[in-house]
């Protein structure tokens, strides 16, 4: 009895692990946006960078070319800086009253992110990425897809996935951006020292 149990209860979560694979499906325009992004980061995001929005102490925002369907708005940043040149891009998705109608988008952005095929990147990377599995009262869950590993194309570049809470509600954000590892990182006063 315990068997046949066993294997019930076996049978009955591969088909629902089946059943939840078979539902999501990529969205074409999603990939392309994504794409579009990535493939510019080697041109410090320069052809999709649209008119300056504005100009910040540390940082200068524009609006960005790709629309990435369903957000608000999108925004490249480019850091002021004199050892590097980092620029982001950013699409926020609109704000949901709560927790639960947030939730989803965030699983299926996460998804869309780790199914991308880019040339020349490791598919392994984007594999690996863990799900930070969002709770309420934590207010905020990030999931970080490294996209390279060292000699690639993209090597510094990292697509997160963000659900966060906001005064108002719940909010969905993409950001795709190129940082160096922390080990990688020596402060400015460190470098000058050297020298």
């Amino acid at each position: 009895m315990r068997t046949k149990m066993s294997t019930l209860l076996i049978f009955s979560f591969c088909m629902c692990t089946v059943k939840a694979q078979l539902l999501f499906k990529l969205d074409a325009a999603v990939q392309q946006a994504l794409k579009q992004v990535v493939i510019d980061f080697p041109n410090r995001l320069q052809n999709i960078t649209g008119i300056l929005l504005q100009e910040n102490v540390e940082s200068s925002d524009y609006s960005s070319k790709v629309n990435f369907p369903g957000t608000e708005n999108c925004t490249v940043t480019q850091y002021k800086s004199e050892k590097n040149k980092n620029r982001s891009w950013q699409a926020v998705m609109p704000e949901a009253e709560g927790f639960a109608a947030a939730k989803k988008p965030y699983r299926e952005l996460f998804l869309q992110v780790k199914h991308l095929q880019l040339p020349g990147c490791t598919k392994t990377s984007m594999a690996n990425t863990v799900y930070d599995e969002p709770k309420e009262a934590k207010k905020f869950a990030g999931s970080i897809f490294k996209l390279g590993n060292q000699g690639d194309l993209y090597k510094d570049v990292k697509i997160e996935v963000a659900l966060q809470y906001t005064i108002t509600g719940w909010q969905v954000s993409l950001y795709v951006y190129d940082k160096k590892e922390d080990d990688e990182i020596l402060p400015e006063d460190a470098t000058s020292k050297k020298e």
